[in-house]
């Protein structure tokens, strides 16, 4: 009589666990099969809508381009021209405000205070159209800024903050360099309106006390890191002279070689020192060039401007995408109804 096979539980169990595992993968595979299935579906039934109402769709695309065009060949031309500027003494906030009180007179149409603002005529006032500012954005700024706040401040504040918190904290007035541009009718207006928009900000009471506390504080550093600069110099020289003179006692022996490990020691210590202060008077330098003005421009306006180009902002555009989708709105309520009629027809059947 034969032996039989007897499968074990363990065996039993694998078994099902493979035929489970199975029919999982074909549920998957029959899942994304479906999903591609709708999807191809729902993409031929999209060509067949604008294929019966392409005539419809393009009629009206070329009916609101047509009147688009039609308005930007008799709309006045616009030009516009850019500044760009570094705030300093936290000045960016004051030229966020000045450059938005100019805006606003523009939008109220306001020639009057406008011309006597920016120091223009009346006439030249009326051809504005608009100012505005951002800041060029440098992330690299970020982590030098952070960089610099994590050196000024102790240890424990250190421990509680990171990069990301201090990022969340960065708000477009803290970038060090911005772009002012101003649009216009009038293409040589631009190069008048640098110099009182820098004095909008310059003459300032509060930014030009800060301007004169700053540079009384760099010419006291200066004056103490030069002479300490001269000090240390001096110092150098005389453990110079002593190094010299003891070198030509032969009769210090040992002690010669020993007194002249001390001096050099204390001369190399004052060579690390003199190229210290050497780097701190450049820096200060460095923060004076930097601070010469409340606003340093870096480019001013151009002498002619620009003129305003772009496709999203010409009204061929804008009236034929606008009025493509007032048809494609139209058609779509027009079946949507018709749904509704049909499914209350059934319905009352």
């Amino acid at each position: 009589m034969g032996q039989q096979n007897i499968p074990t539980d363990e065996e039993v169990d694998l078994g099902s666990l493979f035929k489970i595992i199975g029919k999982g993968f074909q549920n998957l595979f029959t899942a994304i099969g479906q999903f591609f299935k709708c999807l191809f579906h729902y993409f031929i039934v999209l060509l067949v809508f604008i294929r019966n109402n392409s005539i419809k769709l393009g009629i009206a695309v070329l009916l609101g381009a047509v009147i688009g065009l039609v308005l930007d060949l008799t709309q006045p031309k616009q030009f516009s021209s850019a500044m760009i500027v570094e705030p300093n003494f936290k000045s960016a906030q004051q030229l966020y405000k000045n450059i938005e009180f100019y805006h606003e007179l523009v939008k109220q149409k306001d020639s009057v205070l406008l011309a006597e603002t920016l120091n223009i005529s009346k006439k030249e006032a009326s051809k504005l159209k608009g100012f505005y500012i951002e800041p060029i954005k440098n992330e690299n700024e970020k982590y030098e800024f952070f960089d610099k706040f994590i050196q000024e401040v102790d240890t424990t504040t250190v421990r509680n903050i990171d990069i990301k918190e201090f990022k969340k904290g960065f708000t477009d007035y803290d970038y060090k360099y911005y772009q002012i541009k101003v649009k216009s009718l009038n293409n040589s207006i631009f190069e008048k309106l640098s110099i009182p928009i820098i004095n909008s900000v310059a003459n300032n009471p509060y930014f030009r006390n800060q301007k004169k506390i700053n540079d009384q504080n760099l010419l006291q550093n200066e004056k103490v890191l030069v002479k300490s600069l001269q000090e240390v110099d001096t110092l150098r020289k005389i453990y110079n002279e002593v190094l010299i003179t003891e070198a030509r006692k032969a009769e210090m022996g040992t002690n010669i070689t020993l007194a002249q490990g001390v001096k050099k020691t204390d001369e190399i210590e004052l060579f690390t020192q003199s190229l210290e202060l050497n780097e701190e008077l450049i820096d200060n330098n460095k923060t004076k060039a930097e601070t010469t003005e409340i606003l340093n421009v870096v480019s001013t306006f151009s002498k002619v401007g620009e003129k305003e180009r772009g496709l999203f902002k010409k009204y061929t555009f804008l009236l034929g995408i606008g009025f493509g989708l007032l048809m494609l709105a139209y058609i779509l309520f027009k079946q949507l109804n018709l749904f509704l009629k049909n499914y209350q027809n059934t319905d009352n059947q």
